[in-house]
């Protein structure tokens, strides 16, 4: 069986997370393609929309990688790996401060800092770097990035004038900011907020009520965590002349890192789109026959801004149908007609067992794949000319 010579198919998922990642599914569904059809045109385009996987998109585009010196949530020491093009960085915050298969205590979950993305950020300033994505998703923390700004120089004290404890739960202490030390290299720095949630940082649906739960925190410390953040949150906008910024859409990703960015002057993008725009997917996508997108969950939060829909959606604008190829599918059925794929299969509900086994959701990624691309591209069997049926 033969598509089209002239038929080409972009493959753009992103990762299966925890399972596999959106450059290995490139290479599975790759295959499967091959197989069916030699002749088939395919455009690798893995994709990420801010969370653990950022920097491997960016270097599937030709970036390069790198490596600096910081500290986990809990100031162990490790090395980031970094991506790097010119004078241009990619920071991932979930390779320095993110949650991974951690079950944090709520003690931990109290004291997790951004102090380490901060101390990553300041080497990169050193180098002469211009221009610093961070991308958000991920994180471990709960700290409205005060660790990230301490460690650029920011002074947080209490009213004794000590310095604050690592952690969101010590920010209910705040009663000094000092600005003056902060590092000079942010005075010519663009700086890029990456991220795929459209929460604020304070109020009933803020960073500590919405996500500190799957960060370890029980109840009493949701509450602290909140009100520090709050109490937090005038000094510090007061300070770097930003009022308001806690209440911006967006501003309560990884744990309020994202309002610290907004402090200094950052700008707040989905995560998906400047990560399309880094791999020049409308180049790659116009034109083509077919894209093959996918994650590890299809959910509300997808038809969001989320990769799989982000690409959907661009390649809608080139009159290029997507079909996705998920772990789960759990839309509400109210709003399956909105999601921009022309079809999605949901690998669980060939096999639960996927969620668990790599191997076997490569398997079935690999059957997926060339039910789809034979489904969409209308293939028709020819047994004649020795094409398999």
């Amino acid at each position: 069986m033969q598509l089209d010579a002239a038929q080409r198919v972009v493959l753009a998922p992103d990762k299966f997370k925890g399972t596999v990642s959106a450059r290995h599914l490139v290479g599975v569904m790759a295959a499967a393609i091959a197989e069916l059809s030699p002749t088939t045109v395919v455009s690798a385009l893995p994709v990420a929309d801010g969370g653990d996987g950022s920097v491997e998109a960016a270097l599937s585009a030709g970036w390069r990688a790198d490596t600096v010196p910081a500290s986990d949530a809990w100031g162990d020491e490790l090395v980031a790996t970094v991506a790097r093009l010119d004078d241009r960085a990619i920071v991932e915050v979930a390779s320095i401060c993110g949650l991974g298969s951690r079950q944090p205590t709520p003690d931990q979950a109290a004291s997790a800092t951004t102090r380490g993305v901060g101390r990553a950020v300041a080497v990169l300033l050193d180098q002469g770097v211009r221009e610093i994505t961070l991308a958000l998703g991920g994180s471990v923390t709960t700290d409205g990035g005060a660790g990230l700004l301490e460690a650029l120089g920011c002074e947080l004290c209490d009213s004794a004038g000590q310095p604050l404890a690592p952690g969101g739960a010590a920010l209910g202490t705040l009663a000094r900011v000092r600005t003056t030390g902060l590092h000079p290299g942010l005075r010519d720095l663009r700086l890029v907020l990456a991220g795929d949630v459209d929460t604020p940082m304070v109020g009933p649906d803020g960073s500590a009520e919405m996500f500190a739960r799957q960060k370890g925190a029980d109840d009493d410390l949701i509450a602290r965590l909140s009100a520090g953040l709050a109490h937090a949150a005038p000094l510090l906008e007061d300070a770097f002349g930003a009022r308001g910024a806690a209440l911006r859409p967006g501003s309560g990703a990884a744990g309020g890192l994202a309002w610290a960015g907004l402090l200094l002057g950052g700008q707040l993008r989905s995560g998906a789109g400047v990560f399309l725009d880094l791999l020049d997917a409308a180049d790659t996508i116009r034109g083509a026959d077919l894209v093959i997108t996918g994650e590890g969950r299809l959910d509300a939060q997808s038809l969001r801004g989320k990769a799989p829909v982000s690409v959907a959606r661009l390649a809608g604008a080139f009159g290029v149908p997507t079909v996705a190829i998920v772990g789960s599918n759990r839309l509400p059925l109210e709003s399956t007609g909105t999601a921009p794929f022309a079809e999605v299969i949901a690998l669980d509900r060939i096999d639960p067992a996927c969620a668990r086994d790599s191997g076997l959701t490569c398997r079935l990624v690999g059957q997926a794949t060339r039910t789809l691309v034979e489904a969409t591209l209308d293939l028709s069997t020819n047994t004649e000319n020795g094409a398999r049926p």
